[in-house]
């Protein structure tokens, strides 16, 4: 099914290799001035001729799996098949390639009197068969969530497949006295503070008296009880700790479960629960979408199962798998659970010290392994293989404290991250350098996509759950180009919500960028995702490059501290972790996660750790002192073939767990490490952890330990980040600048690079050849928001760029302007402008929602040749003389006059700019649902800041 139709889809890729790794991420390019390609008829003459080069035919015309997909809530399941073909046809003609179809809650407001439709119920499926059948027809891909909302679950589950949780208090008691203590007390004490279902059981599991210190570790004394509202306890003499272990079946509801799907959380560490939940889906769904054109995959949205750790056989399968009971340990490495499984007080607890707090630490970690080994073996492996019975494919978030943060991204067809859209005010302190749009997890995630050697890296984008209606196409370029950035390939907006146009304005808004016929800037929406898709195409159909794979200290993390919530951990292990990737590759190389079970299956060959098809020169650990004694091995064997090791601030010197023979095992790991170092004192290095200047800290490594950059910059810049990919005779480089005020001028050399230095526009499907270059160094010139697609050929035939006329250093400002004001409203206003900075301080003007028209007239300005709006807030539209010069929706807003319109001394210079509509709202209380999302954000620029200037 699904596979005969993919390879079908896919034969226009015939001209890869067959033995070629499919991954990973590229942005596009602009000309030195920050300008596109030309468009009009030069694009449509080169878009109309083959050029006998596959991948930029395949980059010219995506195919529809390269174009942005979008999370398609159906709100309240609130469906009609009308409305589901109208949207469907009005994403279609926005660039959008496909759907992920998304029962969820209503999200309030109005619902017209529609009635909601039951998950699974007849009346839901023909629903499904009409977006189905629907996509079908106008040449689209379909998804659908398993289940709604996440985790999933739902009402019908028996109370041993709902999600659990073992959680404690402590309490200080003191003996020797027979205390009668309050179920319900402790019950409360322990209760955790999460988004709880309304029907969860607790109950006690077991109470123990332990030390209130302890030096040597000893078992806690079990206390006996057998049910009741009070228990009786005899308690020794001297000070102790009571612990209460609290069981919690059903402790966790579905975050915005539809009508059917809702009520508790799956409890995904029982394999049966899950199969039957999976087969409730496929027996009633599979059967009735037979004929249709199947889904491509089944998804999984965010594993935030809020601390669940546990099942009916956890303590025999803990036995099984470390050799060792849990039980006396449980009081000690247990906590009490807040917000997405967060530790918190649990009143008293037993201060240990000396070899008690080492074996508790290393029982810690047992623990933790054994909670990922029992999620990956009866959810995420019984996950695809369902999904593949039926033909579709996997589609996963694998990450939070249930996940190992790489490998468990192995076990999916189609592995996913996020990157998010943040409230970016314009300050130097909440930018997209100091505050990056894609989060923690996404490295990883790609990084594992590669090691397995899948396609897709997957990515819920754009997330937005605060600047809904202040978003701008600008923002979401930048936040899509860093995205690419990270490794992700494959886009899923985040999201398209299903809305009635009955429905009062702006409709039903459950999250996200307004993505909506509605906004004022949705008819420019397809020149990004146009953008997009070519440059999914790159990254997609050609292979990923890294020459240094990083490790971070989960080891010592999972035993110091336990997991954290990914993909916003509330604790980073070491504070600059997830800095090091970012500094690698704004000094020119690239780099790769890795992690102890890639390590111990690589091969050591010729100087490279080899997995797969990913080999490294380099292998850096960042402050890691946890190891297994095979993973020291393999780094051994590695400096032993000639690779380099580097260790940050610290060194490994001891192994995880509480095995039999730990100490051994201690021992091997700082002999191994220690021997390398000594042997080979050339190639493993050991370097201070960076402070302030991480981009500055590891150039300074290139430099000691004699890694080469594949692209020489002469002066990183904290803004400007690159990733490479190859394919048959093309290397290939996006190079992205994320500030939005700044420009940027590197020179860059390419060594390794060999052949024509062309730039591809992604914006029209053209290329040049780069211009001024000097061999193999380029200057690479960004301005704002920019980015360049460079592709190195070694068998191109491609035309000059063409030369344009430079722009003039000194520019004449413009004045004189006249404003209208065309409001969504409907209404409209005109004035005079004097300053556009004083403009921001007229209300009507601030709270303004629409299209802005400036005009002026110029006389006796006959040699220039470029109009530069300075800075623009909205998408900007320019005429001179009745003669439409084009759009500019993000960076600098320059235009090239022509020389017809640049040779006469009389203009009329009409601006309009497009804004969004989150002022509008803020200033509107009572348009609820658009003030909901707005009240409490700042007014946002809008509009021609200017100055205005012709060059």
């Amino acid at each position: 099914m699904e596979n005969n139709r993919q390879s079908k889809s896919l034969s226009r890729r015939t001209f890869l290799k067959s033995g070629m790794v499919l991954a990973a991420g590229i942005p596009a390019m602009q000309v030195a001035s920050g300008m596109p390609f030309f468009s009009g008829k030069n694009a449509s003459n080169v878009l109309s001729s083959n050029t006998g080069d596959s991948l930029f035919e395949l980059f010219r015309n995506p195919a529809v799996s390269s174009k942005p997909f979008v999370r398609w809530w159906w709100n309240g399941d609130k469906l009609s098949a009308k409305e589901i073909l109208r949207e469907l046809d009005i994403m279609k003609e926005a660039g959008i390639g496909g759907v992920e179809i998304n029962p969820i809650a209503f999200p309030g407001g109005d619902d017209l009197g529609i009635p909601s439709l039951q998950w699974l119920s007849p009346e839901w499926i023909e629903m499904v068969k009409v977006a189905l059948k629907g996509a079908a027809e106008r040449g689209m891909i379909c998804d659908t969530i398993v289940g709604s909302g996440w985790p999933f679950g739902a009402e019908f589950l028996t109370r041993e497949e709902q999600t659990q949780l073992l959680t404690l208090s402590g309490r200080k008691v003191s003996g020797p006295a027979t205390i009668q203590v309050n179920v319900a007390d402790l019950l409360k004490e322990s209760s955790p503070r999460v988004n709880k279902y309304k029907d969860s059981l607790e109950e006690i599991y077991a109470l123990y008296l332990a030390p209130v210190s302890m030096d040597n570790f000893k078992a806690p004394v079990k206390v006996p009880f057998s049910g009741g509202e009070t228990v009786s306890i005899n308690v020794p003499a001297g000070d102790h700790i009571l612990y209460s272990l609290v069981k919690v079946t059903g402790f966790q509801a579905v975050i915005n479960g539809a009508p059917g799907a809702a009520g508790p959380v799956l409890n995904h560490y029982n394999q049966k629960a899950v199969e039957r939940f999976l087969n409730r889906m496929s027996d009633n769904l599979f059967p009735e979408i037979k004929d249709l054109k199947p889904f491509r995959a089944m998804f999984c949205d965010s594993m935030e199962l809020e601390g669940a750790n546990w099942c009916r056989d956890f303590p025999a399968e803990f036995k099984r798998r470390r050799g060792y009971a849990l039980e006396p340990y449980l009081p000690f490495i247990l906590f009490r659970v807040g917000g997405m499984g967060t530790p918190i007080n649990s009143g008293e607890i037993t201060q240990l010290s000396g070899t008690a707090a080492e074996e508790v630490a290393r029982v810690r970690y047992d623990f933790i392994i054994t909670c990922l080994d029992v999620m990956r073996d009866r959810f995420l492996i019984p996950y695809t293989k369902w999904c593949n019975k039926h033909g579709f494919k996997s589609r996963v978030q694998t990450y939070g404290r249930e996940f190992h943060p790489l490998e468990a991204s192995m076990e999916i067809d189609i592995p996913e991250c996020e990157t998010w859209l943040w409230r970016h005010d314009h300050s130097p302190k909440n930018d997209f350098a100091s505050h990056p749009t894609y989060t923690n997890v996404n490295k990883f995630v790609a990084s594992a996509a590669l090691y397995s050697n899948k396609k897709i890296v997957s990515c819920e984008e754009i997330t937005n759950t605060d600047n809904v209606f202040n978003a701008t196409l600008e923002q979401i370029k930048i936040t899509g180009d860093q995205s690419n950035l990270s490794g992700v390939n494959h886009s899923i907006l985040h999201g398209f919500n299903y809305t009635p146009l009955e429905a009062p304005f702006p409709g039903w808004i459950r999250y996200g960028t307004f993505f909506n016929e509605r906004n004022p800037w949705w008819s420019f929406f397809k020149l990004w995702s146009a953008y997009k898709a070519r440059l999914s195409t790159i990254f997609q159909e050609t292979e990923s490059f890294a020459d240094i794979a990083v490790m971070h200290p989960l080891a010592d993390m999972w035993t110091t501290y336990g997991t954290v919530r990914d993909p916003f951990p509330e604790k980073h292990f070491p504070p600059y972790q997830y800095k090091v990737w970012e500094s690698i590759h704004k000094n020119g190389n690239s780099c790769d996660y890795t992690s102890e079970g890639i390590i111990q299956k690589s091969v050591a060959e010729n100087g490279y750790l080899r997995y797969n098809k990913r080999k490294y020169h380099t292998l850096i650990l960042i402050e890691v002192e946890t190891m297994m004694p095979a993973t020291a091995v393999a780094l051994a064997n590695f400096v032993k073939k000639g690779g380099k090791l580097i260790f940050i601030e610290k060194e490994p010197y001891k192994s995880p767990g509480l095995t039999k023979n730990y100490k051994a095992n201690d021992q091997k790991v700082a002999d191994t490490i220690a021997s390398i170092k000594k042997t080979y004192p050339s190639q493993v290095f050991k370097v201070s952890a960076p402070q302030n200047d991480v981009i500055g800290w590891f150039k300074g490594i290139q430099q000691q330990c004699g890694i080469r950059p594949y692209m020489q910059i002469d002066k990183p810049e904290t803004y400007v980040s690159q990733i490479r990919h190859r394919a048959e005779g093309k290397d290939i480089f996006f190079v992205s600048n994320c500030s939005t005020n700044e420009r940027y001028t590197l020179k860059v050399a390419f060594p390794d690079s060999k052949g024509t230095p062309c730039l591809w526009n992604a914006e029209t499907g053209e290329r040049y050849r780069y211009p001024d270059a000097q061999g193999s160094t380029l200057t690479i010139d960004l301005p704002p928001a920019a980015s360049q697609l460079i592709v190195f050929d070694e068998q191109a035939a491609v035309a000059d760029y063409p030369v344009l006329p430079a722009e003039k250093q000194l520019g004449t400002e413009l004045t004189g302007w006249t404003l209208q004001m065309e409001h969504i409203d409907g209404t409209k206003k005109e004035k005079s402008v004097s300053s556009f900075a004083e403009l921001l301080l007229d209300d009507n003007y601030r709270s303004f929602a629409g299209s802005l028209h400036y005009e002026t007239k110029i006389k006796g300005d006959n040699s220039s040749n470029w109009l530069d709006l300075g800075k623009v807030f909205g998408v900007s539209e320019v005429t001179v003389n009745g003669e439409k010069l084009g759009c500019r929706w993000y960076g600098r807003h320059l235009y090239r006059l022509p020389d017809n319109i640049a040779k006469t001394a009389e203009k009329t210079v009409q601006v309009k700019i497009t804004t969004t509509l989150g002022n509008y709202f803020k200033s509107h209380p009572e348009n609820k649902t658009g003030n909901d999302w707005t009240r409490g954000q700042a007014w946002q620029p809008t509009g021609l800041m200017g100055p205005v200037k012709l060059l």
